[in-house]
């Protein structure tokens, strides 16, 4: 769980080297929708950017553009939504561990009641109350969604395991 290496499958990186994954796919799809580049360009592209990104050298386009659903189906512009939902999660640990006593200890513990409690005020009973994540947060958590938490997250983690 806590081991970083490098990955040509998105699914199979660890959390520090997933966002460079999704970083990749979100130029290569935000070039191809403007214009910028032609679809028949994208083995190359993709094939530049793991080299550039996480010094990968891809062996076929099965095991790279080509190794997600998402395009094919025409899905573009999910990609994000996953880096958003890690972003979003640290920031919630964040302001729940504030907020809910023995939050670490009730963890440990397996229990997760007054987690529990604490997501359905803040968010689940919301439903589709606001009209975006950013109005949410701001109004639960007195900021919009903002990505210092989960770059926190990973630098405490990582500095500590790898002893930086």
């Amino acid at each position: 769980v806590n081991a970083v290496s490098q990955s040509l499958i998105r699914v199979e990186a660890d959390e520090l080297t997933y966002p460079l994954h999704v970083i990749l796919r979100y130029q290569i799809e935000s070039d191809v929708v403007a214009g910028k580049m032609d679809v028949k360009d994208m083995p190359q592209r993709w094939n530049d950017g793991m080299k550039e990104l996480l010094d990968i050298t891809v062996p076929s386009d099965d095991q790279g553009c080509l190794q997600d659903v998402h395009w094919s189906a025409l899905a573009i512009g999910y990609f994000p939504t996953y880096l958003i939902g890690a972003i979003a999660a640290a920031q919630l640990a964040h302001y729940c561990e504030a907020e809910v006593e023995d939050f670490e200890g009730c963890i440990e513990r397996g229990e997760f009641g007054s987690i529990k409690s604490w997501l359905v005020e803040k968010v689940h009973r919301h439903g589709r109350r606001y009209t975006s994540l950013d109005e949410m947060f701001g109004q639960e958590l007195g900021e919009a969604l903002n990505p210092k938490y989960f770059i926190k997250y990973l630098t405490d983690k990582y500095s500590d395991l790898y002893k930086l």
